[in-house]
């Protein structure tokens, strides 16, 4: 990796920058700021409907509570491919998409929006074959076209992210896999600066192989990097889940150890020695512990290899998910507590590696609230009411220690209203041009010229109006309950049916 990124450090300017566009800053300069992140997961990029796993569409409240609760960045995984009509996104999903990136904005928070794959057949993660696949390329930089070109105004705060955990179609990556991998990252780079204004130096982020730390350092199959003409706005992204058993594992699974693999509840300080097989670090093949594995020098070391190979030649690290579950399905009582101390202490360990080796961590949350299911990674509620409550305080306040925070108080947030380029007015960040003439009151919709509405497919779902300089109404009584944008003479409005 070492030749890779050395080599690329030499690549020199190619074109020159419009003069209309701001020369942003670096994406060094911008992870300065970035501080601890939040993702909202399981939300946007849900296939067809942000709101299919249960979770209610993002909202200016819910931004304003991550930033409140410490947070500086948030991370949008958002689903492409299952909004598309005639191989195209359809324009009603990047609206919608654009109202909750306006939110994270509007927030004040550095804004990470990506292409998440796995609910979508795996169209691009799952697929990263020997070859360059037509269908796939296409698709890369027909999305990003369309992506870009939509946030082209905005500010350094908004950052693109190619892909999510991109691997090969069998289980090891070899130097034709890498290659391909890094000819959809070229795409995704060149149709992004392709669209200029802000975009010309905006940061973008590539992942590594499968967003593994060691499968990224290895040296072996890594013949190429991607390219950009301009100096020192790439970042590179991984995640991480170590030990899995810990973090992520729910059910007995066999490795070929002498003994059956059992997912681990204790952790660090907050082991259980009766049960040294639940301990994370436990190794089913050793018949011990390895106490690396279960304190801070494991993530201290992985992440080391990410100062190494990245960080000290340029290219500033993220860590785009990080978490772990709660074990509240298995454990009760004095187990269960002993288990949420001791992961406490995991997710401050991992923030404060993290800090140390100069990367950037960004929790996964995905919202489920429920303590008798799994995946329950939710540390800000969002299913029940009242949305934007911290519900793990303590890992809350244990990761705010790392960034020299106090314990969590919500004071609230100043709206940040200046992060569109040639865009001052507050009312058109809500969505609404000033003197647009196009609001709503209850189920009424008031604008001058006729009215369309849309659902998140960009199914046309209703129309108002014939005279684009009249006064139209459109009601909203009979339409079904979700999400939809309305648009009036340019002007788009996101519109929640309850």
């Amino acid at each position: 990796m070492k030749r890779i990124l050395a080599k690329a450090a030499l690549i020199a300017l190619a074109g020159t920058l419009s003069a209309t566009a701001a020369t942003l800053p670096t994406a060094k300069e911008v992870q300065a700021n970035m501080g601890l992140g939040f993702n909202i997961g399981n939300s946007m990029e849900v296939p067809n409907d942000p709101t299919g796993w249960g979770n209610p569409y993002p909202t200016q409240d819910l931004m304003d509570s991550i930033k409140a609760a410490g947070f500086n960045t948030v991370r949008i995984p958002c689903a492409w491919d299952s909004h598309t009509s005639g191989g195209k996104v359809t324009e009603t999903w990047l609206d919608s998409v654009k109202t909750v990136v306006d939110f994270a904005m509007r927030a004040g928070l550095y804004t990470i929006l990506n292409i998440h794959h796995e609910g979508e057949g795996g169209w691009f993660q799952s697929n990263i074959g020997t070859s360059v696949d037509n269908t796939i390329d296409n698709k890369m930089k027909t999305y990003w076209t369309q992506i870009a070109n939509k946030f082209k105004d905005y500010n350094e705060r908004l950052i693109f992210a190619g892909a999510n955990e991109p691997g090969p179609n069998v289980n090891t990556w070899t130097s034709p896999h890498v290659s391909t991998l890094m000819h959809y990252y070229q795409t995704f780079i060149d149709a992004v600066r392709a669209t200029g204004g802000n975009n010309e130096t905006r940061t973008l982020i590539i992942q590594g192989l499968n967003t593994d730390i060691d499968k990224s350092v290895a040296s072996a199959p890594v013949t190429t990097f991607p390219t950009d003409k301009v100096e020192g706005r790439l970042m590179f992204e991984v995640h991480y889940y170590d030990p899995y058993q810990y973090t992520l594992m729910t059910g007995e699974q066999d490795w070929g150890a002498k003994e059956p693999i059992q997912p681990q509840y204790y952790y660090g300080d907050y082991t259980k020695a009766s049960e040294p097989k639940r301990n994370a670090g436990y190794n089913a093949w050793a018949g011990s512990v390895d106490s690396k594995i279960g304190s801070i020098i494991h993530p201290q070391e992985q992440f080391a290899k990410m100062k190494t190979n990245y960080v000290d030649k340029g290219y500033p690290v993220i860590v785009g998910e990080f978490g772990a579950n709660v074990r509240s399905p298995e454990l009760s009582g004095s187990d269960l507590n002993l288990h949420k101390q001791g992961r406490v202490q995991w997710h401050k360990d991992v923030v404060s590696a993290a800090k140390q080796y100069g990367l950037t961590p960004i929790l996964w949350d995905m919202g489920n609230e429920s303590d008798t299911g799994y995946d329950n990674m939710a540390y800000i509620r969002r299913q029940s009411a009242p949305v934007g409550k911290v519900l793990e305080t303590d890992v809350i306040n244990a990761m705010r220690s790392v960034y020299g925070l106090g314990d969590y108080v919500n004071t609230g947030v100043t709206h940040v209203e200046d992060f569109i380029s040639g865009e001052t007015s507050t009312a058109l960040k809500s969505s609404v041009k000033t003197g647009a003439k196009f609001t709503r009151n209850g189920n009424t919709l008031y604008g001058i010229g006729n009215i369309s509405l849309y659902d998140l497919k960009g199914n046309l779902v209703r129309t108002a109006g014939n005279n684009a300089s009249e006064a139209t109404t459109m009601q909203l009584q009979g339409i079904h309950q979700g999400v939809y944008i309305a648009k009036c003479q340019g002007h788009t409005m996101r519109i929640q049916v309850k």
